[in-house]
């Protein structure tokens, strides 16, 4: 998957490399990458990430503002970010230090010129500015002015940005947590993460090769049994309650609220309970507007959709178990459902080619008659390994029990 074009100079990287005396060759092992990877930003081919984009300033004796070709006085944030190496998930974990919150949709924002409606509690417009200069080691005054710079909106350009307090800028995921005493706000909590739960439990069975389960039936999580519970025990949802003290008789008229602000839809089916038969159970379902206000409440980025190609948490899992296979490879029948089909090299899924991130390399055993084919193991392809150099910290946030990130994927 190719990144999105970035400003770079071929031309001026390939001089300085001459003037340097340095071989593609020697380039390409100070930086720490391929010799084809250096061809191929001198061809303008690729674009170096933010990380070698430093490295390659740093081993040619220039800035990366040089070799991005850049003048002095027109830098937009999006490259502050870049000339101080960073990806916009590192960035945004630095400024999370400084100012608490979730910053990785808010610089991204940003950097497109679009206005940031609501800021982490604990920051104002100017304590922005001063934690990104801090982040990206600039004075504070080249930060506020490459905001004036990438913004789209004239509202931004003035001598600080402004918080966009009102009631009509503010998101409606905003609008309606502010809306929730905290009774309500512990329940939507509560129903998100069972949602998220319930999620997790699809794909696992999709990714086992199993038939999935939809969505639509999948997301209608039980409430409670309209029985006593010394016959069917508490649902997850109210087991969490319980533990939050949150049990209690006005249950019922708290999700009858949410469900008025069209946060939930309240339904009904029938579950069968040994010995008293069949009896009724109370669904309740998140809907789009719930989760987005549940995830304004826990300050989180939204789960993407195949934005600049990531992969779901199965297929990701599987890349992630190539890699961690290591020199030796994964056996060939070590990858989970039809993964192969999808981050192999060589298919067409649904018509389309396949990612390539992972190829299948014959084990060859030599013997006096002649060599042979032992077995076949999965090995990671280039375009994999920089796939997750290049997206490792969203991935590490979004699925963290994959891999925490501990221990290197690869030595």
């Amino acid at each position: 998957m190719s990144r999105p074009a970035e400003p770079f100079a071929p031309s001026v990287m390939a001089q300085l490399r001459l003037s340097a005396g340095l071989s593609q060759s020697r380039l390409a092992l100070l930086i720490k990458v391929s010799k084809r990877q250096v061809i191929n930003y001198e061809k303008g081919r690729h674009t170096p990430t933010p990380a070698k984009l430093k490295a390659l300033a740093e081993a040619l004796s220039t800035t990366a503002q040089q070799l991005v070709g850049t003048p002095p006085g027109h830098e937009t944030l999006s490259d502050l970010r870049r000339f101080a190496g960073m990806d916009r998930e590192e960035a945004a974990t630095r400024m999370a230090r400084l100012l608490p919150g979730a910053w990785a949709w808010r610089l991204q924002r940003l950097e497109v010129g679009e206005a940031v409606a609501t800021w982490p509690s604990s920051a104002s417009p100017p304590q922005v500015v001063a934690a990104l200069a801090e982040v990206y080691q600039v004075p504070k005054a080249v930060v506020l002015s490459a905001w004036k710079r990438t913004s789209a909106t004239p509202s931004d350009a003035g001598e600080t940005p402004t918080e966009a307090g009102s009631q009509d800028a503010r998101s409606k995921a905003a609008r309606d947590w502010d809306g929730l005493n905290e009774r309500q706000r512990v329940y939507l909590k509560i129903f998100f993460h069972q949602d998220r739960a319930a999620e997790r439990e699809a794909k696992a069975t999709h990714a086992a090769g199993r038939r999935p389960v939809p969505p639509s039936v999948w997301r209608k999580l039980p409430f409670s049994i309209k029985a006593d519970p010394a016959f069917t025990g508490y649902t997850p949802i109210q087991q969490a309650l319980r533990t939050d003290g949150q049990h209690d008789a006005g249950a019922g008229a708290t999700v009858h609220a949410l469900a008025h602000r069209g946060l939930v839809e309240v339904s009904e089916d029938q579950v069968e309970v040994f010995p008293l038969g069949f009896v009724p159970r109370v669904l309740v379902e998140l809907t789009r507007a719930g989760r987005a206000c549940a995830r304004y409440g826990l300050d989180e980025l939204p789960e993407p959709r195949d934005r600049d190609g990531l992969l779901s948490d199965w297929l990701w899992q599987n890349l992630v178990k190539v890699a961690a296979a290591g020199i030796n490879g994964l056996a060939e029948d070590g990858l989970w459902g039809k993964a192969r089909f999808f981050l192999g090299t060589g298919y067409r899924p649904n018509g389309s080619p396949s990612r390539g991130y992972i190829d299948l390399v014959p084990v060859k055993q030599a013997t006096e008659a002649g060599t042979y084919v032992r077995a076949y193991r999965w090995h990671l392809t280039d375009a994999g390994r920089t796939h997750i150099d290049q997206h490792f910290p969203t991935y590490r946030r979004l699925y963290p029990a994959v891999h925490d990130g501990s221990e290197p994927l690869w030595s």
